[in-house]
């Protein structure tokens, strides 16, 4: 059976409970050996589910995603999730897709194309040691990239020269709670409470969080009973 590191990254304002359902949620739906990794300023917090990495750099919010890119890390494949994703079913089969194409990074298409860029950052497949280059670009530039518009992603996208968008193949892997399950009327976002079966993970990136939508069906399946 095929063995990745699961990568998280908790830190400042997520409680470590989200890395916690998060690892648990994999483990229930997946078929593959995995060892989860979690980039945490609360360690002791999480040790009794996923093993500590330390941080090289004193990072913001999201900017900790980079650190992920260390050449030092466990080697082999990485998949990397935003904590805010809900996972509602298993997709093995997408990440040995991945895997198999062997890209330099694997990705989904971001939702909005958000300032230009089609990479988006919640969920990466890469190989330790494949982007050592853009770990040391980020400890070069450190602090002075922090408050930098657009946040890791519209800088780390223009420097990948191989990336593989696993939603041009599967659609159905990862969508958007805001982009692409609900609707909005005005500043009103209004979520259904049935969605397609062969979508198998919700990002719920900005507002709301899951644990803001217990009355959600899938979600409180998928993660406040986990």
């Amino acid at each position: 059976m095929y063995h990745i590191n699961l990568l998280t990254v908790c830190t400042e304002k997520f409680p470590t409970l989200y890395a916690r359902k998060l690892i648990k949620r994999f483990g229930q739906i997946t078929n593959l050996n995995f060892t989860p990794y979690c980039l945490t300023d609360r360690p002791r917090e999480i040790a009794d589910v996923a093993q500590s990495l330390d941080r090289a750099v004193n990072a913001k919010g999201w900017w900790n995603k980079v650190l992920l890119f260390n050449p030092e890390l466990p080697e082999g494949w990485n998949l990397y999730l935003d904590l805010d994703i809900v996972l509602l079913d298993n997709f093995d089969r997408e990440i040995m897709y991945a895997i198999n194409e062997n890209h330099q990074m694997a990705c989904v298409s971001d939702a909005i194309a958000w300032m230009g860029e089609k990479f988006n950052s919640s969920l990466m497949i890469f190989k330790t040691g494949a982007l050592d280059y853009i770990y040391r670009n980020f400890i070069n530039s450190g602090v002075s990239l922090f408050d930098r518009p657009g946040g890791d992603q519209v800088w780390v996208g223009p420097q990948l020269y191989d990336i593989l968008y696993i939603d041009e193949k599967y659609p159905n892997l990862k969508k958007n709670l805001k982009c692409h399950i609900g609707t909005m009327d005005g500043d009103r976002l209004s979520i259904p409470f049935e969605i397609d079966e062969q979508i198998k993970m919700i990002d719920c990136s900005g507002d709301p969080k899951p644990h803001q939508l217990e009355k959600v069906p899938y979600i409180k399946r998928n993660w406040h009973d986990i």
